[in-house]
């Protein structure tokens, strides 16, 4: 791994291949930071690496090794962040999307507003949320502007929720890099914002897409993944719903099922 410069003040890392035939960009998700992907996630960034993808991810801010309040993101920064991200890889190779939960809204919304140079997108138990009630956007908007830090009115289910793999869950609690409160004021307002932008623009979304999520997890809904893959104007999609899947499929007790799964449709695409 070596450190890689977006133009931008957050903690960027590139994982190159010995023989690279494309490049992926991954974006984690909420209170999480890129660097898990090496050895949790059934190992993803190797087996990338192994299969001659490069990887490019960036820690958002107030997450891994991105300075800012714990756990504080303004989503909408995020994509204009992601965007550059994009803009910042090298030129010449087939390029792959890869976004995990929040991750997975940060990509889909940076997807509909810059449709060039994609190859392929991945979007792993995605954070959208169903289109916003006008109540809804003005209570964020309220609350935010009281207290943007303050936590928001809706239960988060704990770490538990990630993964059925009690040892890996051990793991994932004795990491001080995490972030395991509540979703701030702030992250609820732009995450409602971003969605609804997606669902705006979804029918210009064009490139190949896998969409995957657990039909058993309590974090994010897989019911707006079955519509996004509904709505979405791509004619090459693929929608895998895991019956018991827990948040973190790649993470979970079905994690080698999803991972082949993953492998033989993006191998297929690059």
């Amino acid at each position: 791994m070596t450190s890689w410069d977006i133009g931008a003040k957050v903690a960027g890392y590139v994982w190159k291949s010995s023989s690279p035939r494309a490049q992926l960009l991954l974006q984690h998700g909420y209170g999480e930071y890129a660097q898990r992907y090496v050895n949790q996630y059934s190992e993803l960034i190797p087996k990338l690496n192994a299969n001659g993808i490069d990887v490019y991810a960036i820690d958002l801010p107030g997450h891994g090794n991105t300075s800012g309040e714990r756990g504080q993101v303004d989503v909408t920064e995020g994509v204009k962040l992601h965007m550059q991200a994009r803009a910042n890889l090298p030129v010449g190779l087939p390029t792959v999307l890869f976004g995990h939960s929040l991750g997975g809204l940060i990509t889909a919304c940076s997807i509909v507003r810059e449709r060039g140079n994609i190859a392929a997108a991945i979007i792993s138990s995605s954070a959208m949320q169903t289109p916003s009630k006008r109540w809804e956007r003005l209570l964020s908007k309220i609350s935010t502007a009281i207290a943007p830090s303050g936590p928001m009115p809706l239960p988060r289910p704990g770490v538990e929720a990630l993964t059925r793999d009690q040892k890996l869950l051990a793991e994932i609690q004795a990491d001080s890099m995490m972030y395991v409160g509540k979703a701030k004021n702030l992250v609820a307002k732009t995450v409602l914002e971003t969605s609804d932008e997606v669902w705006q623009k979804a029918a210009s979304w064009k490139c190949p897409t896998l969409i995957f999520h657990g039909n058993k997890d309590t974090s994010t809904s897989h019911l707006n993944s079955m519509g996004l893959h509904q709505a979405i104007g791509s004619p090459d999609k693929k929608l895998n719903i895991y019956p018991g899947g827990y948040h973190e499929l790649l993470n979970d007790t079905i994690a080698s099922e999803v991972e082949q799964d993953l492998f033989d449709w993006l191998l297929a695409r690059v």
